[in-house]
């Protein structure tokens, strides 16, 4: 039996009546990912994109100038330079790992489907999918095309930010693990937060899903940027790090996930007032661009921090905890 969905509608009622917009906003999907895929793997010089299996042609960053290099041992800085990055010739682990990010997935997403219907659980699908890919890709372009063009308030250079080293699909330059796991933590962040705290208003739940997603990525980040693993790699530059980790990508991913749950539950009353092809033009208008005014506000974070810091006499990027 399939009980009705929290709006109201019936699943056990054959076709979606919304079936165009999953055909165009899955296709239009599909195709940026089949394009992004053979750039990343057959043109890899169109954006720039660092060799695996060659870490001493790395340039913005130079393999000495990552947070990688700094958290490796000289054993492990001589193996890297010999043998590049780890697992990089496993295709088959790497498969694993992008089909793992689609069950998770399409488990979060027959949930979504069950309480909300087709067109919310899509727009969460498709929406935070889209979202992620973009923020992580304008910064790691960023970082790639730009990086040591400036210095942060301590004097040192920003060397760059980071990137993703492995991944079979890709989404721009996001690995398709990234973009579906952030959709599952995401889902399962503001599923939480919802349970936790039903009787908080949007705001507040939002905040809390934020600081739920935070919290995750305090351990995550540290253990998939180690040097035994190198699922990512970050540049130095930044003047406050924790774990090991630029303390901007924790504030990003509070700010991600506050924002898009804002979006994404604000979609019935805007369903309310401007129909249902309204309300998907301005989610999906708001998931196109507000990545871009993330981008400008942590940024304009980091030189504030940095500011402040500068201001108490410190002169070089401070780690907590000392020595990580």
């Amino acid at each position: 039996m399939h009980p009705p969905t929290d709006d109201g509608s019936d699943i056990r009622k054959g076709p979606s009546p919304d079936w165009p917009f999953g055909v165009a906003a899955y296709g239009l999907l599909v195709l940026v990912i089949a394009a992004s895929t053979w750039i990343h793997h057959f043109e890899p010089h169109l954006l720039r994109v660092p060799d695996n299996g060659d870490v001493s042609s790395w340039r913005h960053p130079s393999f000495e100038e990552t947070l990688l290099y700094d958290h490796a041992t000289q054993e492990q800085r001589e193996n890297i330079l010999v043998q590049g990055v780890v697992l990089k010739d496993r295709h088959g682990f790497q498969l694993a790992g992008d089909l793992f990010g689609l069950l998770m997935g399409w488990i979060c997403f027959l949930h979504a489907l069950r309480h909300h219907g087709f067109w919310k659980a899509s727009c969460f699908l498709v929406g935070s999918f889209v979202f992620t890919g973009l923020e992580e890709t304008i910064w790691i372009l960023s970082g790639r095309f730009l990086g040591g063009m400036v210095k942060n308030p301590l004097g040192e250079p920003f060397l760059g930010t980071y990137w993703f080293t492995r991944g079979i699909f890709w989404f721009l330059e996001t690995p398709l693990t990234a973009c579906m796991g952030w959709f599952f933590i995401a889902y399962a962040c503001v599923l939480t937060a919802g349970k936790v705290f039903p009787r908080m208003g949007l705001w507040g739940r939002a905040a809390a899903g934020g600081l739920i997603a935070m919290g995750i990525d305090l351990w995550v980040d540290p253990v998939q940027t180690a040097p035994e693993i190198m699922s990512w790699v970050w540049a130095k530059g930044d003047s406050l790090l924790l774990f090991g980790i630029p303390q901007y990508n924790f504030v990003g991913w509070f700010l991600l996930i506050f924002l898009f749950a804002v979006f994404w539950e604000a979609l019935p009353g805007l369903e309310l007032r401007l129909g249902r092809t309204g309300a998907t033009g301005v989610f999906f208008g708001m998931v196109l661009t507000v990545p871009f005014a993330v981008f400008a506000v942590i940024w304009i974070w980091i030189y504030l921090l940095g500011g402040v810091l500068s201001l108490f006499g410190v002169e070089r990027a401070i780690h907590i905890p000392r020595g990580w």
